[in-house]
């Protein structure tokens, strides 16, 4: 068993991302910008104004991130036969880092979350522009609104790149489109509740992000390679517990993640009441005193770094920090011996469990 100090000791150490990750992230990128920068020029000669939502997305889109989706997609689909050149496959990649996107930029304007990869996050941005060029109404009202539309327009791109992608792939995007909404609308309406149930957190961490970050791409992938109906069972087998694992481990950053790692506030999940696996199971191991300290203070917009502090290290004396690390080698393990059961070539196979590593592991 971990000590309470090994488990922080743990976050640490920095993972950096595999060869498997970078070289997809790379090529998305510069199939992204390379699209975003055509439509700027094609929407800005009907009007200057069009580039505003268009020029955002695109600076979000090189603001940093590690496309995790689109590369087990691509992993799932090469491994199982897809040609690794194919048009229809790298637009399904760019299709699903623009979801990602969207849901990131709406994400932050529901969280009120001011920064996203160390920059200002989409609303702010537009907050501050609105400021600085003395434009009428609210700063705020204009950040927000315009926030969703760049949202909605890397929704509405990403829909765009999965027209010529078979049926079966198109199917499992819409399931994909759907549970991703679903599970946020349970984190939101979580955050706001009291409190909620162990079974509920882990609802929240599956729809949420689980099935959404590994799941679904992977079966996206197999759809691509025409091997979804030989392959559903196997890659469930391996990407449900890889993306739960992944989940956890955002819920550990979003409470005891570095600054200069997640580039986000310390601390942010605890000011933003986000109803976690980590939290319920804190506040299921703790004391009464414990849970005095942490109802006054769990949910809290304006807490200080003192008072995040104290949070902390309740936390972690509960011995929840410890249990999740373990839930997450658990999960990690039981992904790892699913792998074998996949049809892949071994190139895919060992970039899939470089992935899986480096996705428990990441300090961002």
């Amino acid at each position: 068993m971990l000590e309470e100090n090994d488990s922080l000791a743990h976050m640490m150490t920095e993972v950096a991302a595999p060869r498997s990750i970078v070289e997809i992230s790379k090529r998305v990128e510069s199939e992204l910008l390379q699209f975003l920068t055509t439509e700027h020029t094609r929407w800005s000669l009907i009007d200057p104004d069009f580039a505003l939502p268009i020029d955002a997305l695109r600076r979000f889109v090189i603001s940093g991130g590690k496309r995790l989706r689109p590369a087990f997609c691509y992993w799932t689909a090469v491994g199982m036969g897809a040609d690794s050149g194919d048009p229809v496959l790298m637009r399904a990649l760019m299709g699903l880092e623009l979801l990602h996107t969207f849901a990131l930029i709406h994400d932050d304007l529901m969280d009120r979350s001011d920064v996203r990869r160390g920059e200002p996050s989409v609303h702010t941005a537009f907050a501050s522009q609105h400021r600085q060029e003395a434009l009428r109404g609210s700063s705020v009202q204009y950040g927000d609104s315009m926030a969703i539309l760049v949202g909605d327009l890397a929704f509405a791109y990403a829909d765009q790149m999965l027209i010529d992608a078979n049926r079966r792939a198109r199917q499992l995007y819409a399931e994909l489109k759907l549970e991703v909404n679903l599970g946020q609308s349970l984190d939101v309406s979580g955050s706001f509740a009291s409190g909620t149930t162990l079974a509920k957190a882990e609802r929240i961490a599956l729809y949420k992000s689980g099935k959404y970050t590994v799941e679904r791409p992977m079966h996206i992938g197999a759809a691509l390679a025409d091997a979804y109906f030989a392959s559903t069972e196997a890659v469930t087998h391996f990407a449900v517990p890889l993306g739960m694992a992944f989940q956890l481990r955002d819920d550990i950053l979003g409470v005891f993640g570095q600054t200069e790692r997640t580039k986000k506030p310390v601390g942010d999940d605890l000011r933003e009441g986000k109803q976690t696996l980590l939290i319920g199971l804190a506040c299921q191991m703790c004391s009464s005193t414990e849970r005095t300290l942490f109802e006054g203070l769990f949910g809290r917009d304006d807490l200080s770094g003192s008072e995040v502090e104290a949070l902390q290290e309740m936390i972690a004396h509960t011995g929840a920090l410890r249990a999740m690390e373990d839930r997450i080698d658990q999960l990690f393990l039981r992904s790892m011996q699913a792998l074998d059961e996949l049809a892949l070539t071994q190139e895919a196979r060992v970039a899939l469990g470089e992935m899986a590593g480096f996705v428990v592991d990441r300090l961002n």
